[in-house]
């Protein structure tokens, strides 16, 4: 059990012990995934990548289906999104790790249990639902090599369903300028308290160029637009983070992509 608490999706595993949120009837259900972000020294970074993709040699070795993850780097270290069905998977989180015994991918699952034992890293693990009326993805776009995350704290007073109203004007926004990319807006379930949007994009430096957006919406005649949206937002968040990140394909593992 100790090498299992060291792997990869230790942290995400014990998370099961902390209880649900209670959600209202009327919420709007989406999807759920354990988010963990990774904390690696840049000079265990190449270690890390090597063991996770260790793991992913075992999981192709054992034939597991049914499960995935994806990967992302950052400056501090890594993220993990890990996609879970519902809370009742909690009720059994060592499931994925029985996959492979037996199989041949059970030596390779422990190699990479013993390499993840000796890369110094600190974890954090929430859970996190989308919110599927708060997407926005153009019809045929699939070009996602970069994400820009945003976190957002609701302020004394605001509401997590004022905030919703304000983000439906964004993605009515985005709408109306034809913005280029993807983006996903998720609650946190279990962990920090939370509003995050997660902007999909090719590459970093797309996100931040000026025909992604300010040259859109001049386009559009919607300066007005962003003003008003941007002066209903600030007294309902308190505080805000951002973070920019690469997705790592030989980190991440999808049978559907295989």
């Amino acid at each position: 059990m100790r090498r299992v608490v060291s792997a990869v999706f230790a942290a995400a595993l014990m998370l099961p012990h902390a209880p649900a949120p209670a959600v209202s009837q009327d919420m709007e259900q989406g999807d759920l995934g354990m988010v963990m972000t990774v904390e690696v020294a840049p000079a265990d970074r190449a270690a890390y990548r090597s063991a996770v993709e260790k793991l992913n040699e075992a999981a192709k070795a054992a034939g597991i289906d049914g499960y995935e993850w994806h990967f992302w780097s950052s400056d501090k270290g890594f993220l993990l999104y890990y996609p879970i069905p519902n809370f009742a998977y909690f009720d059994d989180p060592m499931q994925l790790w029985r996959q492979f015994d037996g199989t041949p991918g059970e030596d390779l699952r422990n190699e990479f249990f013993a390499g993840m034992q000796s890369i110094p890293q600190s974890t954090k693990t929430e859970v996190v639902e989308t919110i599927p009326s708060l997407t926005y993805w153009p019809e045929g776009y699939s070009d996602v090599g970069a994400s820009h995350v945003h976190f957002e704290w609701l302020a004394t007073g605001g509401s997590e369903d004022a905030w919703m109203e304000n983000a439906r004007g964004w993605i009515a926004l985005m709408k109306k300028v034809g913005y280029p990319y993807g983006v996903r807006a998720y609650r946190t379930r279990i962990g920090d308290e939370r509003m995050i949007w997660v902007f999909f994009v090719p590459r970093t430096a797309d996100f931040y160029a000026d025909e992604a957006w300010d040259d859109l919406i001049e386009a559009a005649g919607a300066g007005d637009d962003v003003k008003a949206l941007n002066d209903a937002w600030e007294p309902l968040v308190s505080h805000w983070e951002h973070s920019d990140m690469s997705a790592v394909e030989s980190m991440s593992y999808d049978p559907e992509d295989m």
